[in-house]
């Protein structure tokens, strides 16, 4: 593990395999950890060396390098209310859904704004993507996932992500997911933001506090109504909501 997340402060969302791989690979690196699920004994809990019920943001930005505190609560809340207090250096979405667009969703909410997936769009945006790389979408939520890997595969792990190809299937890539969802997403909607995830370990992504934090920020600063686009994406596996905003 990396030195470059020592003393950092990781946000975990969600306690099973992926968050408890997170969970050990943070602590080894004497990064700063909050762990947030709403199952008590979850997996990932194991690890921890407090534990916390409740949203209790104060309590969470206590922590110190090389320990992990455990609060028993709803992610998206929880995260929900820390980006509005304190941005961690980075965050890991482990829980089922799409972590940066519920987030997104609940901050418009709460500042009164209406938020709903747009069907149209997400019809619109599907036209760009190849449908092989489509594994489900939701047009009533707005949300389409997308991977490289066929269903039914899974990735051989270590996996370095090539840019140009799939490590487990050898099948040439149009290009990184990432990019994909810019492509697809340009002139369909009016604010689009494709957050790029990072290897935390070796099969688990994270994505940088500060880059989501100064987008929750800009949000505030545009005019309703407007379509937006959100998603979060590695060389090969993504998720996009597409919603509208009044």
């Amino acid at each position: 593990m990396s030195n470059i997340f020592k003393d950092k402060l990781i946000l975990i969302a969600g306690g099973g395999h992926f968050g408890t791989e997170a969970m050990i690979s943070a602590k080894a690196s004497s990064a700063r950890v909050i762990l947030v699920d709403n199952i008590y004994d979850c997996k990932a809990s194991r690890f921890v060396d407090e534990r916390v019920k409740g949203s209790d943001i104060d309590e969470a930005l206590r922590v110190r390098s090389d320990r992990a505190k455990f609060f028993l609560c709803d992610a998206v809340e929880f995260l929900t209310n820390f980006m509005r207090r304190a941005t961690p250096d980075y965050i890991v979405p482990a829980i089922p859904g799409h972590l940066a667009g519920e987030v997104v969703k609940r901050w418009l909410e709460e500042e009164g704004f209406r938020v709903e997936g747009e069907a149209e769009i997400v019809r619109e945006v599907l036209k760009e993507i190849p449908e092989s790389l489509v594994m489900n979408f939701d047009e009533d939520v707005g949300i389409i996932i997308t991977s490289y890997m066929p269903k039914g595969k899974l990735c051989k792990i270590p996996c370095d992500q090539p840019l140009d190809f799939c490590r487990t299937t050898g099948r040439p890539k149009a290009g990184p997911m990432y990019s994909i969802f810019e492509f697809a997403t340009w002139g369909k909607v009016d604010v689009s933001k494709i957050i790029r995830s990072y290897k935390l370990q070796r099969d688990v992504g994270c994505f940088r506090g500060e880059e989501f934090a100064s987008f929750l920020s800009d949000l505030k600063k545009i005019e309703t109504p407007y379509s937006l686009a959100i998603g979060t994406s590695c060389s090969c596996h993504g998720v996009l909501n597409l919603f509208s905003v009044g």
